[in-house]
């Protein structure tokens, strides 16, 4: 990702808290990589997209994060932004068949690549890791709406996705002191990890939230258990035999279809306040015949 030959500075505060985006004469100078809003050839010609270098320094550490900004062409106005979350150690090109439906449906969507995650002696990612991906987030956010005029992006809708790890990175940003953006209006888990954050538990969502998963991950019961503990409007969608990650990344398998279908549904609904989408997303589940079961509850309190 790095490119010796074309360095951007960006000046961000030395102590910068989750979400807070500064630039003063204090500021310490945070070396990134490659140029900022580079144009990359996307084989749809249905999708621009333009690749940001994001860079701010935690506890003096240079922490980089190269951004794929997708955006549909041929249309005029502002958009609904989504942020799309990678899992551990991954990157943005494994979710791209699903981010690319999501763009060509009328969303910019945005997918930044999060650093390698430090794990524990036991292999899980540290919780104060996860937390620090949320803040990473919470700031490429804050970059993303400075330009949202020239993003085409209506700061009034914003979206976020993550998928496994990511997905735990989803639940801080919608629901724990930790993390949470009030900025984001709905928010979609895909087989995403629910454990413990530092400092603090969880409180109820006040997003509407979507969880989908197959059963025959070794992480179902995350979502199964999570489910209970969101606040409505929630949707959890099983999709029966799959596995944790070809629902979603690529190789995409073979219920990929209802995974594009649903989640746009879910954000026509909740970023594109469509009600007739929640009437359809129910729709396409019971379609499948059994392949996906749906839970819901709407009744937002």
């Amino acid at each position: 990702m790095r490119a010796a030959a074309a360095t951007v500075l960006f000046a961000i505060g030395v102590a910068m808290l989750p979400g807070a985006h500064t630039a003063s004469a204090a500021a310490a100078t945070c070396a990134d990589g490659a140029v900022a809003g580079v144009p990359v050839p996307d084989a749809d010609p249905a999708i621009r997209r333009v690749d940001f270098t994001f860079a701010h320094r935690v506890a003096g550490r240079c922490r980089v994060l190269v951004t794929q900004v997708r955006s549909p062409t041929g249309t005029g106005g502002t958009l609904p932004l989504i942020l799309a979350i990678h899992g551990a150690d991954g990157d943005p090109s494994r979710l791209a068949p699903l981010l690319d439906v999501w763009t060509k449906a009328g969303y910019v969507v945005a997918a930044p690549t999060f650093l390698k995650t430090k794990k524990g002696a036991n292999g899980k990612a540290l919780a104060s890791e996860v937390a620090q991906q949320a803040a990473d987030a919470r700031f490429v956010l804050d970059d993303l709406l400075d330009r949202a005029p020239a993003l085409r992006v209506d700061p009034t809708e914003v979206g976020v996705a993550g998928m496994s790890l990511g997905g735990m990175t989803v639940y801080g940003l919608i629901s724990h002191p930790c993390c949470e953006d009030a900025r984001i209006g709905a928010a979609i888990v895909m087989a995403g990890v629910h454990d413990n954050f530092p400092g603090g538990r969880y409180v109820h969502q006040k997003v509407p939230v979507l969880l989908i998963q197959g059963d025959a991950d070794i992480g179902y019961h995350h979502s199964r258990d999570a489910y209970p503990q969101l606040a409505p409007p929630k949707w959890f969608i099983t999709l029966h035999g799959e596995g944790h990650s070809p629902p979603f990344e690529v190789p995409r398998g073979p219920v990929a279809g209802v995974v594009d279908v649903t989640t746009t549904l879910f954000w026509k609904r909740y970023l594109g306040h469509d009600t007739v989408a929640a009437r359809e997303l129910a729709g396409v589940v019971a379609a499948t015949k059994g392949k996906a079961t749906l839970q819901r509850d709407l009744n937002a309190k």
